[in-house]
């Protein structure tokens, strides 16, 4: 039974950032802080899965001919098409300051403590926990998933800017509905 579209609304996206965006750490780990400040905004501006997001490391963005790029790939962890992507990063996550995390950041994995090369799937797990639990706090509505959300939103608003059907699975990963 479908008793609402799959992508966040637009109160529910601005609650969601707004949220993250004032989070505050507490004593929570330093990663787990990160990953509530800046995941739900990478999956808003990426459509990328929640987990993808969650295994980023400081290696996997670069700029790139004076674009900043992140590339989502299985070298990091789960990746559900196993084919590495790259994604520009929006302008508006560098003017908050995204790019300047990433600078501060030591090398490695971004929001999981763990090095790479080690078995990641419980700190990843753990952390997507986490974000999960940050997001439905502000969104509460169990007829929505509360970071695949993003996914269905970003392919919603996408096709209403004019962006090709093409154009977004690539970004998100989904494999062309076509051979062609």
């Amino acid at each position: 039974v479908k008793v609402r579209p799959k992508g966040f609304s637009d109160t529910e996206a601005v609650a969601i950032l707004s949220a993250s965006a004032q989070a505050e750490r507490g004593r929570e780990d330093p990663k787990t802080y990160a990953a509530k400040r800046w995941v739900p905004w990478l999956c808003a501006y990426t459509g990328a899965r929640l987990g993808e997001m969650v295994q980023l490391r400081k290696e996997d963005i670069r700029q790139e001919d004076g674009m900043w790029v992140l590339r989502i790939t299985p070298e990091a962890g789960s990746v559900k098409t196993n084919e590495a992507r790259d994604v520009v990063i929006h302008p508006h996550l560098i003017q908050v300051g995204f790019v300047d995390f990433i600078a501060a950041a030591d090398p490695g994995y971004l929001f999981l403590n763990a090095k790479v090369g080690d078995d990641i799937r419980g700190k990843w797990r753990s952390i997507k926990n986490r974000v999960t639990e940050f997001v439905r706090k502000v969104v509460p509505d169990q007829n929505v998933q509360p970071n695949h959300g993003w996914r269905h939103r970003f392919k919603t608003v996408g096709r209403e800017a004019g962006v090709s059907d093409r154009v977004l699975d690539a970004i998100c990963g989904h494999a062309p509905a076509t051979v062609g």
